[in-house]
């Protein structure tokens, strides 16, 4: 605990040429006592932006982005940690929220959940994906771990979590572009780590997979009412479903030879 009266606070970030993202995020919880940023050898301005807060430490290291945000976890040395994506920011309401957390910390909580609010090419999601849903982002120093088994996982932990009052800002896609490259990466992580069936993974399993996200954003979550946007969201979920599937078939045929070197 701190002069002050309060409990501190680390801020694990991973990243990897996400300068122009870092810097609003590194303004939004400068508050921190500790700002931790895993670097995957960005070759943007990265390190400038980091070295603009005395507070920031900056580690470099190429691994899945759950390694990398348990890597800042293990190197925090304050009372409670806090993990954020580059393309997230707190609201000064948040922010006020987490001060007071830490002035008085309930007894017998292990962390604390707060509610995301996506943007989609700088709107805000309201229905779809925009319906309410938290995340586990603030914790006790040493209570939760990433398992790292695949890229959209939660932490795992145990103990008593509790939701907070007001939502984070995920700036998650600028541009449809965005959706494309992110989608591109995280099936590449996820198909490269998941362990083959025996038999070739079919389309069926993949074809509903697919539907159903599409059916549970856009029709059952109302995404609809968001317009286009929500169509595109809705849209791109499924399409994730479908292309993660090829990935694992294309992967399954080459480690038996079924298709050819590139």
């Amino acid at each position: 605990m701190k002069d002050n009266g309060r409990e501190t606070l680390a801020v694990a970030i991973t990243t990897k040429n996400a300068a122009h993202l870092l810097r609003d995020c590194l303004a939004s919880v400068s508050f921190a006592d500790e700002i931790i940023v895993v670097d995957m050898f960005s070759t943007d301005d990265t390190a400038e932006v980091c070295a603009a807060y005395p507070q920031c430490r900056l580690i470099q290291h190429n691994g899945y982005m759950q390694e990398n945000l348990n890597i800042a976890f293990d190197e925090a040395k304050s009372d409670w940690v806090m993990r954020i994506d580059t393309d997230e920011r707190l609201t000064s309401e948040l922010a006020a929220e987490i001060r007071a957390i830490l002035v008085d910390p309930p007894e017998g909580v292990t962390g604390f959940e707060f509610w995301e609010r996506p943007f989609i090419l700088g709107r805000e999601l309201k229905h779809g994906f925009g319906k309410k849903h938290f995340r586990k982002f603030m914790f006790r120093r040493g209570q939760a771990r990433f398992p790292v088994e695949h890229d959209h996982e939660d932490l795992k932990t145990s103990g008593v979590w509790r939701r907070g009052r007001h939502g984070y800002l995920h700036y998650n896609y600028g541009a449809v572009r965005d959706y494309l490259v992110k989608m591109n990466y995280y099936t590449d992580n996820d198909s490269r780590r998941a362990p083959l069936p025996e038999k070739a993974p079919t389309m069926g399993p993949a074809l509903r997979e697919a539907a159903r996200q599409f059916y549970l954003y856009y029709l059952k979550y109302k995404g609809f009412r968001d317009g286009w946007i929500g169509f595109l969201d809705a849209g791109m979920r499924g399409f994730y479903q479908f292309l993660l599937w090829a990935k694992l078939r294309e992967r399954w045929e080459r480690e038996r030879g079924l298709i050819g070197e590139r």
